[in-house]
């Protein structure tokens, strides 16, 4: 079988394979924004689109939940666009091109959007039965969450309804999540300057790493392209004179960096020096993430003599030792939860922009002080060496809350179906519910979700038969908020 649509439960993969035609890349939400309006007409539901674009569709309680508590349904429409160097796809106007392999989806040279596709998927597929049991539900689908949690930031709080939220935003089937930590984006700006600069012009570029989500993978020890790109020029600068003409890699902030890519200059009597310095941070950085990045490939290519406009000498060496020396990957680990991050930060994104070379990157904590601690230790590292800094999107930590009746309910059908008890536990990397608790007060939260791998990546896949498993779940927890 080829078609998505066709697989069990046909009801959720039919709608997961309607939203994969329709683009959704982070900041370009107007169609999938408008198919979900469409829906919402189409099936007589009563429904709320925002300037911002989010989606909330409501739907009153089958027979005998129809005092029940409402209970949210709650995921992000927008996707981390993701493709291979070969990719020709256009994320403002191709549909992913879903493929079947055993019991997974991927989809053909690009992130499957699987994360959150699913959410909306399974939330349709509710909306659109005669069948499930269920109380009023309110489905929420925000725009701009891989970016910073923008929609949900932008939405209107006296228009939700529910205090029951079902966040279907998790990525592993028998955890049922109940916190989760705060974030913030951190952007730098450093000065660009310019000088001329004469010599031979290089091709330079770090690929072939894993990458991954920077909340859920950051413990793995995975090489931040940035990183190697930062520490690769400035090793070479203790040897040749070089100058910056280009630099650029990442698009997301919540990304651990996979690639970054430029041009410099080199000093033609400092060629041979510089290739071999090359070679030598190379070979260490390899032999370094043997085990955690396999992949990493660092190549320069000589493209020929020319005279031109480069960075200026201290500006780039400036951006580079920030890159290099700010806090990067996990910071603390909970000594309440084990083996779960505590404070981690990621660099997302360099590149130049006209006069300014740019940092963006995501600063997490599960704890608030010690992200406000970070922040400002990340802040004193650029402004020493000449930036300004800037946040945004921030969002407070999740904090578990241990009387929670969803949870008791989470944990009730888990037993019926699975006969084991669930895990219950909190993640690093960020979910909505905390703007939620933000913006209307006290909530009652969980967060789960089918078996995926590779989330943010072309690696990205989903688990056919947990998405069937979970999907039954969600209807068994549904049947008993009554």
């Amino acid at each position: 079988m080829s078609d998505v649509s066709m697989l069990a439960p046909q009801e959720v993969f039919k709608y997961f394979k309607e939203i994969s035609d329709v683009p959704r890349a982070s900041r370009h939400n107007e169609k999938i924004s408008a198919y979900l309006v469409k829906f919402a007409r189409e099936h007589g539901l009563e429904y709320y689109q925002d300037e911002a674009l989010n989606v909330i569709i409501w739907k009153d309680g089958t027979h005998g939940y129809e005092d029940s508590d409402m209970v949210m349904i709650q995921g992000h429409m927008d996707i981390v666009a993701e493709k291979t160097e070969d990719s020709a796809h256009d994320f403002e106007n191709d549909p992913l091109e879903l493929m079947i392999d055993g019991d997974y989806i991927t989809a053909k040279d690009t992130t499957l959007g699987a994360d959150d596709g699913i959410a909306i998927a399974m939330g349709l597929a509710i909306l659109d039965s005669t069948d499930i049991p269920h109380p009023p539900i309110e489905l929420i689908v925000t725009v701009d969450e891989e970016i910073g949690m923008l929609g949900a930031n932008a939405l209107d709080g006296s228009k939700i309804r529910s205090r029951k939220i079902i966040n279907l935003d998790s990525e592993e089937e028998g955890i049922i999540t109940v916190g989760c930590a705060g974030a913030v984006d951190v952007t730098t700006h450093f000065p660009a300057r310019r000088q001329l600069a004469k010599g031979i012009k290089y091709k330079y570029v770090v690929e072939g790493l894993l990458g991954g989500h920077s909340g859920s993978d950051i413990h793995l020890e995975r090489a931040n392209a940035g990183s190697i790109a930062a520490r690769m020029l400035l090793e070479a600068r203790e040897a040749v004179q070089l100058n910056i003409l280009s630099i650029a890699g990442g698009r997301a902030t919540n990304v651990i960096l996979g690639k970054v890519a430029g041009e410099v200059i080199v000093a033609a009597s400092d060629a041979k020096a510089f290739e071999e310095s090359i070679a030598a941070t190379t070979a260490a950085v390899k032999e370094e993430y043997r085990t955690s990045d396999p992949g990493i490939r660092v190549a320069v290519e000589a493209v020929g003599e020319t005279e031109e406009e480069a960075i200026d000498t201290a500006c780039q060496d400036n951006f580079l030792k920030f890159v290099l020396a700010c806090p990067a990957g996990a910071q603390h680990y909970s000594v309440e939860l084990e083996n779960l991050v505590e404070t981690s930060h990621s660099i997302g994104v360099v590149q130049l922009e006209g006069d300014e070379l740019i940092t963006r990157s995501m600063a997490r904590s599960s704890v608030n002080s010690r992200k406000d601690l970070l922040t400002r230790k990340i802040t004193i590292i650029a402004e020493a060496l000449g930036a300004t800094v800037e946040f945004s999107g921030a969002y407070g930590a999740w904090e578990f809350d241990n009387k929670s009746d969803l949870l008791d309910v989470c944990i009730k059908a888990y037993e019926e179906q699975y006969g084991e008890k669930p895990v219950v536990s909190a993640i690093h990397a960020g979910v909505e519910c905390g703007k939620w608790a933000e913006k209307v007060g006290k909530i009652d939260a969980v967060s789960i979700g089918p078996d995926m791998s590779g989330v943010h990546s072309v690696l990205e896949k989903l688990s056919i038969s947990s998405t069937e498993r979970t999907w039954e779940y969600v209807k068994l927890v549904l049947a008993h908020c009554k």
